[in-house]
């Protein structure tokens, strides 16, 4: 009897035992799906994040390109236009004007610099006229025919061919050949050649050491994605600034890349050899480079 009992009490034991221990089985698989539904929703939140980033970028982009369409069509490149230069007239299109998209037309009419009419549609330069047709027919055939000896007008015609950089005519005209200094192309940097020497000797380059213009911001637009379009993997930089009568920059012997796509973030190098630096300030310091810190 007591045997009985105490194998009834044992199985009793045991069923309660496996009761427990299914109970707590159970409960740890509920607690696991739990984890694992959490995750998931974790997942789920970061990827709607993610698709909210990626639609505000694609607004962004949508609607830049929405200006920029707005823009071209209300100068559209081979309907015809009207300078003013200095009370002069001259009819003429951007497609003739933006030709050799280096030039001062091809910064004018690239988009990215605010352009307002006159009443009379016409565009406004602040320049003498006298001599302009010369740079137009220029800028119309390719051919260059100018008066011949007329010191006088050849040297109104090179201050107007330096203002609107146009490299074949300065040559030309016997001017600085802009080719030969080492920042060709930076507006930046023109008539500054002394700065040119000193940003060489900053970065470990021999002085004629020649760099080309690859981004301008005035020219290709100054939205990120123009930037990295051009700039990337082109190995050794100057980034060059000017905010009023202030230059200053950075140099970077690594060449800049994009954003990873996945995560929209940039990515930071270290490099010991890169360097900010200021040429000219409001606190009349001479040309420094700053200490990499």
């Amino acid at each position: 009897m007591t045997t009985n009992l105490q194998s009834e009490s044992s199985s009793s034991n045991g069923s309660k035992r496996r009761l427990i221990e299914d109970q707590f089985s159970n409960a740890l698989k509920m607690s696991y799906e739990g984890d694992e539904g959490n995750q998931l929703e974790t997942n789920v939140a970061d990827e709607r994040e993610m698709l909210k980033y990626e639609r505000e970028q694609f607004e962004q982009e949508k609607k830049a390109f929405e200006m920029s369409f707005q823009k071209a069509a209300m100068f559209h490149s081979s309907e015809p236009i009207v300078l003013d230069i200095g009370g002069r007239r001259f009819s003429t299109t951007i497609d003739t004007l933006t030709r050799d998209r280096d030039t001062f037309f091809g910064a004018f009419f690239s988009g990215n610099i605010p352009l307002k009419p006159c009443k009379d549609g016409s565009f406004f330069i602040d320049r003498d006229g006298t001599h302009f047709h010369y740079i137009l027919n220029y800028l119309r055939t390719g051919e260059w025919i100018i008066p011949q000896n007329e010191p006088h007008t050849n040297k109104m015609l090179l201050l107007e061919v330096e203002f609107y950089q146009i490299p074949a005519l300065i040559n030309e005209l016997g001017g600085k050949t802009k080719m030969r200094e080492p920042f060709f192309k930076s507006t930046i940097l023109q008539d500054k050649p002394e700065f040119s020497e000193i940003l060489n000797e900053w970065a470990g380059c021999e002085n004629d050491q020649k760099w080309k213009l690859i981004y301008k911001g005035s020219r290709d637009s100054f939205k990120a994605s123009a930037f990295h379009k051009l700039c990337d993997n082109q190995g050794p930089t100057y980034t060059l600034a000017k905010s009023g009568n202030n230059i200053f920059g950075g140099y970077t012997p690594i060449s800049w890349s994009s954003p990873e796509i996945a995560s929209g973030k940039g990515r930071y190098q270290s490099n010991t050899d890169s360097f900010l630096f200021s040429l000219v300030n409001p606190y009349n310091i001479p040309p420094i480079k700053l200490a990499n810190t």
